[in-house]
């Protein structure tokens, strides 16, 4: 990961789909299906019950008045807080549903704040309703237009929708507007993806210096300068005393490869292929994640 990232800073703009590296065998997938069955033995990490518990503690000692005086309530910023940790908790368990009747609970205390509706739109996504999730994630462009991760999560939408003239647009804006330049790094790989998705034949970055470390190899594949295999080593290296990068660990770094990579082989004509590695993907349970959503919602669509 030395000189090869600041390719992407100039040289590799118009990206020809053709020149993604591939491998005669899935390496990634074979990777993801050995994690699998150490998880299977029990190494795994999840939110646990004292989460919860701790959360739901904290909102009973706060006497939170009813929903609809909430708003109206002194305390009413501190009520949604207590909401959203709430929601933020239940989604990283896997409790869609609860996370959906906390966030909206949020929004009762705070009903002009857009972040609680888009992450309400989030986690609605997450659960494949997706009316329900537009319709939130709407109302908080509404209100605030230029939030780039609710341009992110409408993005999302779009993509999924295969609306590709939608998708490039809101993945055009993060990838240029969003001050992480990490953050900012998914958002152009988004872009490239839905531009390949459309059938253009050469996808294009946004002109901007990317950020360190992870996700810059998955771009490099995307463009033909990382195979499988070389992204192989760079998803072990996450779980490396070395690693201070975070939300980077081993399994959370795979979920993203297989997510992106994924795409790219769908993008190439091979749907099989894809529906493998989104499928493995979801087999990891890194369900915090917004890729294990978008990997549910593509395998829908490939049965």
């Amino acid at each position: 990961m030395s000189a090869r990232p600041a390719i992407l800073a100039g040289l590799l703009l118009l990206a020809p789909l053709a020149a993604v590296a591939t491998d005669a065998t899935r390496p990634l997938l074979e990777f993801a299906r050995q994690r699998e069955v150490k998880h299977a033995h029990g190494e795994r990490n999840i939110t646990s019950r004292k989460d919860l518990l701790e959360a739901e503690h904290a909102l009973e000692q706060a006497r939170v008045p009813p929903e609809a005086q909430c708003a109206a309530s002194l305390g009413a910023r501190r009520y949604a807080n207590l909401y959203g940790t709430l929601a933020a908790t239940r989604a990283a368990a896997g409790d869609l549903a609860g996370a959906a009747a906390a966030y909206r609970s949020a929004h009762a205390c705070r009903p002009r704040d857009p972040d609680i509706l888009a992450a309400l739109g989030g986690v609605l996504f997450d659960g494949r309703d997706y009316a329900a999730a537009r319709a939130e994630v709407n109302a908080a462009l509404d209100m605030d237009p230029r939030a780039v991760v609710t341009n992110r999560l409408a993005g999302n939408i779009a993509f999924i929708d295969e609306r590709w003239a939608d998708a490039v647009a809101r993945f055009r804006y993060v990838a240029s507007s969003d001050p992480d330049r990490v953050q900012a790094a998914y958002g152009q790989l988004m872009l490239w993806l839905a531009q390949a998705r459309a059938g253009v034949p050469h996808p294009e970055f946004v002109t901007r210096s990317p950020g360190d470390g992870w996700p810059q190899p998955l771009l490099l594949y995307l463009v033909g300068e990382y195979t499988e295999q070389e992204l192989v080593a760079r998803v072990i290296e996450g779980d490396n005393d070395s690693n201070t990068q975070p939300n980077t660990s081993t399994d959370e770094r795979l979920c993203e490869a297989l997510f992106y990579v994924g795409e790219a082989y769908w993008a190439r004509g091979d749907r099989d292929t894809a529906r493998d590695y989104f499928a493995a993907l979801v087999n990891l349970r890194v369900l915090y994640f917004l890729e294990h959503g978008l990997a549910l919602a593509e395998i829908a669509k490939l049965r």
